[in-house]
């Protein structure tokens, strides 16, 4: 399962041979929540069919399988699917095959028509096992533990998991974020330090997984397999686009506080009218994207605004109040 976990996380292509469709989808479904928190960004399909429209693509040998995972059924995939890297063989009595629950099969010459359940693949994973969960689950097949329970147990396992793996890595995000003190009103707002893989795997010496997970491994290995993922990549596009929003409502709020009139001294008329096409433009841009900005801060906005506008010659003034009404 830890094995399962790496591939997930690190989005690599995966084929589940399953007996039904109904089994093919719970198994896909199951490999996807592996590593909640964490969305998966790569493609699923817990039912695909020799009629799904990419079926010639993903049968190429010479193309690189995508980053997908696939459920089948088709006894035809079982030849056509064995040049990708990573195949997990399952069947409706793998529940009380135990013996081959868990193995992990390798090498290039594997039959996978004939193959038992299994996963056949030879990726190494760069963790090691986690000895504590697997005595602690067959403690519980041991004194006949209900299999919510164990199943349970499991889940809140690669939770923990993932979390352990991921909080380094938020940890890091919030340190690229621009100090509040360097955010001015008249200037466009910051935007957050670039992510810079190196820096934050030296970060890792102090601030790596090791202070939430007892796991033991090539964490650092791991985390570069992670970059090149589209999981990190979808990842940090939703933690960064987060960051722009904060730092744009930080801005809006620094703005909301200037004292204007301290401001209006000894300004152009073109300044002062720069000044409120700004403001508009960026209160228009935040409610376009759905920033949620406090009514309080846009009140006063529009405030300064038409203080602004009175401090101007009647003919600006005529204008600039008719392009705030066509605008509403």
């Amino acid at each position: 399962m830890h094995l399962l976990w790496e591939l997930v996380l690190t989005t690599e292509p995966i084929v589940v041979m399953a007996s039904s469709p109904t089994y093919s989808s719970q198994v896909v479904q199951a490999l996807v929540s592996l590593i909640v928190p964490l969305a998966y960004y790569g493609d699923y399909r817990p039912y695909f069919t020799i009629h799904d429209n990419e079926f010639k693509e993903y049968m190429s040998k010479t193309l690189n399988p995508p980053p997908i995972i696939l459920g089948v059924t088709n006894p035809y995939f079982t030849k056509t699917l064995q040049h990708w890297p990573h195949i997990v063989r399952v069947t409706d009595t793998l529940k009380k095959d135990t013996t081959n629950k868990s193995k992990v099969r390798k090498g290039s010459n594997l039959k996978i028509l004939d193959a038992k359940p299994g996963v056949y693949t030879e990726y190494k994973p760069f963790l090691y096992k986690d000895k504590s969960i697997v005595k602690k689950l067959l403690r519980g097949m041991q004194t006949k533990r209900p299999e919510e329970v164990q199943s349970a147990l499991l889940r809140r396992h690669f939770l923990e998991l993932t979390q352990s793996f991921m909080i380094p890595l938020e940890r890091y995000m919030s340190s690229l974020m621009p100090l509040q003190r360097n955010i001015s009103p008249f200037k466009a707002a910051p935007k957050p330090w670039p992510f810079n893989p190196d820096n934050f795997l030296a970060s890792l010496e102090y601030a790596g997984p090791q202070l939430t997970c007892g796991i033991k491994g090539d964490w650092k290995g791991l985390y570069k397999q992670f970059f090149r993922s589209p999981n990190f990549n979808g990842w940090y596009n939703i933690r960064y686009k987060g960051m722009m929003m904060k730092l744009q409502i930080l801005q809006i709020e620094a703005l909301s506080s200037v004292d204007i009139n301290n401001w209006l001294e000894g300004k152009q008329e073109v300044e002062i009218v720069d000044m409120i096409l700004k403001i508009r433009q960026k209160l228009d841009e935040c409610e376009s994207k759905g920033y949620q900005i406090n009514k309080r801060i846009k009140d006063q906005l529009k405030v300064k605004m038409d203080d602004i506008i009175c401090s101007l010659p009647d003919d600006l003034k005529n204008v600039l109040s008719n392009k705030k009404l066509s605008s509403r």
